[in-house]
């Protein structure tokens, strides 16, 4: 368990749970449903996994590493994963402040399962998968849109009546973040937000927050940050790489929607440029930081008017500036 918001949880009061998933190839999950939350399972790692879903458990779905799951509460599922291949390593994200909440076991699924199991185990390659209320949802099959913060954000989980999964009570953004990229301070008044970066630089991301932004965080890859919903945690995202980008971050939030609750902090800007314009030189050094955005800026005589600015490098991003 990651995060877990019980009182005496990894964070306390947090909305949303999390937790790491190990798998062994051949593991069978028992029969379970949550009857109040709504779950995602992510895998990052390993062979497909199988996943077999609904009252009968007659539904079914192949899961790839990077592809999202969705599993709508009050539905019963079974996780799979196949015994010809490499074990699967990933997360589950669920509408609840803890996984040790709203758990209810299908023993009379059992003998189902097995019979689901014995059948798709030989069979996956060949048969179409059937959703069901469950959705399979791949990184790249979401267009991306530019948010107030400057980020190119693919609404992967959107639970409004128009978006890919309705009805869904939490959601989830898939970002890819420019290097040097440098998101516009904002914060989220009634969502918790749980970011997952899954192929990031080596330098890391670093996330400033606080009142004013006096906080920092660094993730690497695997690394979950939960940011509570207020103004005490405006928050933005530097790219600590100059180059790389940040290729996929999972944006999970506790809100149906991740296209709204995002409004901007202007008055945090300076603060913002000047930190992460620091946190850039430390790590690459003040003259190799100034030559790769001057080469971003070509049409700027002198891009850093003033010392500390940090320049975002997308037209996208560029335009909110």
């Amino acid at each position: 368990m990651l995060v877990d918001g019980r009182a005496e949880g990894t964070v306390p009061g947090f909305s949303l749970a999390a937790g790491g998933l190990e798998l062994p190839a051949n593991f069978r999950g028992d029969p379970q449903q949550h009857p109040d939350s709504d779950t995602v399972l992510l895998f990052t790692a390993g062979g497909p996994v199988l996943t077999y879903h609904g009252e009968d458990l007659r539904f079914w779905s192949v899961q790839w590493p990077g592809d999202l799951l969705t599993i709508p509460r009050g539905t019963p599922y079974v996780v799979d994963v196949l015994s010809g291949h490499l074990g699967s390593t990933g997360y589950v994200v669920r509408s609840t402040g803890s996984l040790l909440d709203d758990n209810l076991a299908r023993p009379d699924l059992d003998d189902r399962a097995a019979a689901m199991a014995r059948t798709a185990r030989e069979n996956w390659e060949e048969w179409a998968p059937a959703p069901g209320r469950c959705t399979v949802v791949p990184f790249t099959s979401v267009a991306p849109v530019v948010t107030p913060q400057g980020h190119r954000i693919r609404p992967l989980v959107d639970g409004e009546p128009g978006g890919t999964t309705p009805g869904m009570r939490l959601s989830v953004g898939g970002l890819d973040v420019p290097g040097a990229f440098l998101a516009h301070p904002h914060h989220h008044p009634g969502t918790d937000v749980l970011v997952l970066p899954t192929e990031c630089p080596a330098e890391g991301a670093l996330t400033l927050h606080g009142q004013q932004l006096e906080h920092d965080a660094v993730q690497h890859s695997g690394d979950l940050l939960p940011i509570p919903a207020g103004r005490e945690f405006a928050h933005t995202v530097q790219n600590l790489s100059l180059t790389e980008p940040i290729g996929r971050v999972y944006e999970f939030r506790s809100g149906p929607t991740v296209l709204c609750d995002n409004p901007r902090l202007p008055a945090l800007l300076p603060i913002a440029e000047r930190r992460g314009r620091a946190a850039l030189e430390r790590r690459h050094g003040v003259d190799a930081v100034a030559e790769h955005l001057r080469a971003a800026n070509p049409r700027s005589r002198d891009p850093f008017p003033n010392r500390g600015a940090v320049l975002t490098t997308t037209p996208d991003a560029g335009r909110e500036s």
